[in-house]
Parts: structure tokens; sequence; C-alpha cells
């Protein structure tokens, strides 16, 4: 990411997603002309917004996003507002139709300025054929805000849109090094919470019992340490989510005893366990609840939010416990004496919770997990948990759609494989993304294949419904093999325990093409 801390943000790097089109060829040639970027096709816009938002999580970095007009943009809006809820700097830049003919009948035009105007952070409406020298100058500033914007603050998606009128076939040469934008640099407030600040607001968790919630996060090796020390001090419990990339320290997992809670601190973005999520929302002890990391709005998830603290997580809880450290050395607190239990080791029967965990066992530490939603991330993330390099999933919108695509781009942005699993449905959901032309060796595809959306036939809202296999949950038609084959990727497939134990050990081996692993699960057996 951009550096966070006070001076000059500098980017590291600049990549852009592009797809086809002929309103958008001028974008196009510009960018694959000027020698510091790099352009990434994608035919399918869905697919290449998703692939993007991976390759932006994973790298840190912001990544663009470029189409024509008409519909195009809109097959961008579903990885947006997942970019949007997690705070991840996407930048679409969509050419459109000359403003004068919106709404002429007039082929591929819609009303695109503002079409993505509740899933992104900033918007921007320009014409692309601006050749005035006031004209220019009112461009570049709106510009500079749109990308300044992506950078600041809780960071998160813009949108760009480009008007440009036919003929769009001149060619001029110019020279990119000339001043044709002028970058307007951007000092960043302090990211990192004064001392002062930090002791007061330690001096008031002396003598309470204090919880500390972690939802999705970025990995960092300071709050890690943070909190691992913090979680080491009587009356404070750590508890976190696979998605929260801890590690260490006394952190438990989300099934912890919450009873007697004063104060919860929460950190990162949503927790996936409704259970949790309700336990919280009926605790009555609680009487504080502090929101730790940038936002721009009060996030009140359990109903019960005393006070925001606007600063990263990793800028403020490596100052709390440097302050809860004081308070320790002067005799106000303790550290816990009694030995922290080993965690239970849980033999799954044959089923999708057995079979994850059995891969899970079978791959290598240093991988990147990502995971798809519905039933693949709660199977994982018991065995996912404090295990890997890092876990991600697109848990801002916690939709099914563009699993595939996001760990395509997830794949690009690391140097060791990442292993994706996902349900039938959600894969079936990307079909797409097989056939993008980004897939490498260092790409894993673990399917569960448990006859649809097995989430479906868990959840009281549909598990009695007679609707459900034919509407709801059923309807998936995946001939993985031949996809596979068509594609290039080495299949592997398992249906009992000796099988996956043979098929895992291939899978994570095979390194000259990207690998697909079918899990066959009968969807009758029950699981815990």
């Amino acid at each position: 990411m951009p550096n966070a801390r006070a001076g000059v943000v500098r980017l590291r790097s600049a990549r852009v997603v592009t797809s086809p089109g002929s309103r958008n060829a001028p974008l196009l040639m510009a960018l694959s002309r000027c020698g510091s970027l790099e352009t990434i096709p994608v035919v399918d816009e869905r697919c290449a917004a998703f692939e993007a938002l991976g390759l932006a999580d994973i790298s840190g970095e912001p990544v663009a996003v470029c189409c024509t007009s008409g519909s195009a943009m809109l097959n961008y809006a579903p990885a947006i507002a997942e970019a949007y809820y997690r705070n991840i700097p996407l930048i679409a830049v969509t050419a459109d139709r000359p403003a004068a003919w919106i709404d002429q009948a007039d082929s591929q035009t819609i009303r695109q300025p503002g079409a993505l105007s509740n899933v992104v952070k900033s918007q921007v409406s320009v014409n692309g054929d601006e050749c005035t020298e006031e004209g220019l100058w009112h461009v570049n500033r709106l510009l500079n805000d749109a990308l300044a914007s992506a950078i600041s603050g809780p960071h998160g998606p813009v949108h760009i849109n480009v008007h440009l009128s036919a003929p769009l076939t001149r060619e001029e040469e110019t020279d990119c090094d000339e001043a044709l934008f002028h970058k307007i640099d951007l000092i960043s407030k302090p990211s990192v919470i004064p001392v002062e600040t930090a002791r007061a607001l330690a001096s008031r968790l002396v003598g309470k019992r204090v919880l500390i919630v972690a939802g999705f996060n970025q990995p960092d090796a300071r709050l890690n340490r943070a909190l691992a020390d913090i979680s080491r001090i009587e009356g404070f419990t750590v508890m976190d989510e696979g998605l929260a990339n801890l590690k260490g320290g006394r952190i438990c997992p989300a099934s912890c005893d919450i009873n007697g809670t004063e104060i919860l601190i929460t950190l990162g973005g949503s927790i996936v366990s409704a259970r949790l999520k309700e336990a919280l929302r009926r605790c009555d002890s609680i009487i504080e609840h502090w929101h730790v990391g940038e936002t721009d709005r009060a996030v009140d998830t359990y109903r019960r939010l005393t006070t925001r603290i606007d600063y990263p997580p990793e800028g403020f809880f490596p100052r709390l416990s440097g302050a809860l450290g004081h308070n320790l050395r002067v005799g106000n607190l303790k550290l816990k004496t009694d030995e922290q239990p080993e965690p239970k080791k849980v033999n799954y029967e044959w089923g999708s919770q057995g079979a994850v965990t059995m891969l899970l066992d079978a791959v290598p530490r240093d991988w990147n997990l990502q995971l798809g939603n519905g039933m693949a991330v709660r199977y994982a993330m018991p065995a996912a948990a404090g295990r890997f390099h890092r876990v991600s999933a697109n848990r801002g919108v916690s939709g099914i759609d563009g699993c595939v695509s996001t760990a395509i781009g997830a794949s690009m942005a690391y140097g060791k494989p990442t292993l994706l699993i996902v349900g039938d449905m959600s894969a079936q959901y990307d079909i797409g993304a097989f056939a993008s032309n980004q897939l490498s060796p260092k790409l894993k595809i673990a399917i569960l294949d448990n006859g649809g959306g097995e989430i479906f036939r868990r959840v009281a809202t549909t598990r009695n419904l007679p609707e459900r296999e034919p509407l709801i949950a059923g309807g998936v038609k995946l001939p993985l093999e031949q996809l596979a084959s068509a594609y290039g990727f080495r299949y592997f497939e398992a249906s009992d325990r000796n099988s996956l134990a043979r098929a895992a050990k291939m899978f994570a081996e095979e390194k000259e093409r990207p690998a697909l692993l079918r899990i066959i699960i009968d969807n009758n057996l029950t699981t815990p």
C-alpha cells in the first residue's frame, strides 16, 4: 500500500487490468504505450475486476481496471462493492460516449456517470477530448482528487469516467515524460496514535475484563506481536477468526467464553460467525465498545459502540501494548500464569469439513489461502487459523461471485502457491475465470463437489423448503474434468479419505501446471 506514515505518498508499481473494446481503444493505446504501466488483458469485465481485486489485496498496491462503454462498466459493480467494504483501492476507468449522446438511442450508451456512486469513495466524469489549457487544468485536478481519495483515509475504489468522441482513429505522438498529467503529491497524516493518548486509553482498561475481537484483516507483524503480548495479560482475551491473520500468543478462536466482558475492542472487518455476533449483541456486561480502524462512518455491529479510534490497528495496538506494559511494570496489571491449553484436535468423519481439514494438513504452511463464501470459509477457518502465510476471502460483501477470479489475481501477486477452496456453486458462478490467460502453476483450486449450495441445506431459512433443491441449493452443472483439460489444469479427484490422501499429495507437488482438485462429497452425510 502507499506509505501510510507521514510523508509523500509514493506508489511502488502500477498495474492495469484491461478488457477489449472500441470506445476504450484510445485508453488502451495510451496505457500500453506508457512504459511505466503493466497491462493485464482479461476479456470478461466481471472477471477482470475481481482479478484486479485479488491483485490489489495481496500486493498492497492500487490496481486499475479499464473497460469500454455501456454494460461493460456495470460488470465492474460486484468487485467494486467488495473493494469498497474491504478498503481496497481499485481504480475503475471507464470509456463513455459523449454526454450529448446519452439517452439518444446510440449504441452501447447508458447513464454511466454516477452508476457506481453507492460503492465508490469518489467519482469524476471528464472530457477525454479536452484540449484547452484551462480544460486540461480542470481534468488534471479532478483526476488527482480521485486518485488521492483512493489512497487516503480509509482506502477504497474510485470511478473515473472518460467521455470520448468519434472518430477514435487519429494517433498523435506524445512523450510520456511530458507534464501532460501533473501529479499533486499527497502528504498523509501520521498513522500512529500519540503515546499520551494510548496511555490514557490504557488506564481505562486497568481492572476491567477486556475482550479484543479481530475480524478479517491484512497480516501485519507489528500488530501480531502487540496482540500476542496483550493476550498474555490477566483480564485480557484476544479472539480471532482465521481471516484475521493473527498468529501466536494466547490468541484464541472465536469460540472462547465472552461472559463477563466489560470492554469490547474490535478491529478489522466483519466476522463470519453469526453465533458470535449474536452472543456479543446479547452480552449485557459490556459497558464500552471501542472500534479501531480508519472509517468514514460509525460501524456499530454489536449496537454498543462508544468510541471510534480512527487509526489503523497496526498504528494503535503496538502503542497500546507499550502503555499496558508500563502498567505491568508498576504493578497495576499482572501476566497470566496458567498454561494455555492445547487446541483440541477433532477427527472429523468423511464429509466437507473432514475433507477440507485433511487437505489443509497436506499443503505447505507458506502458501496463501483464498476461501470461497458459503460453507467453504466456515469449513476452512478452524484448520487454517494462524497456520498459513495468509488467509483471505471476499467477506466485504460476502457474495459467491468472483471467488475464482479473485484467487487468480491473488496468485499473480504472491511468489508461492495460492490455494483456493471453493464450493461447486461458487465455481460455476465464476466459470468464466477458468478462461483467464493469467493462470500459472502457482494456482491451486480445490472444489467441494457436494451437489450445489450446501449452506442452504443448513440455514433455518431454507433447509426445510420444498423449493430448496430445484430453486436454491441445486442446479449445478460443472464438468470439472473437461474444464481442466480445456484450460490446461492438471486434474485430480477424490471421494474418500484414502483417495484424498493420495490426490492431495500430488496436487500439492504439481509445479508444471495450475492444478484442480475435485472433492466429491455425498451431501446426505452430516459433519460436526
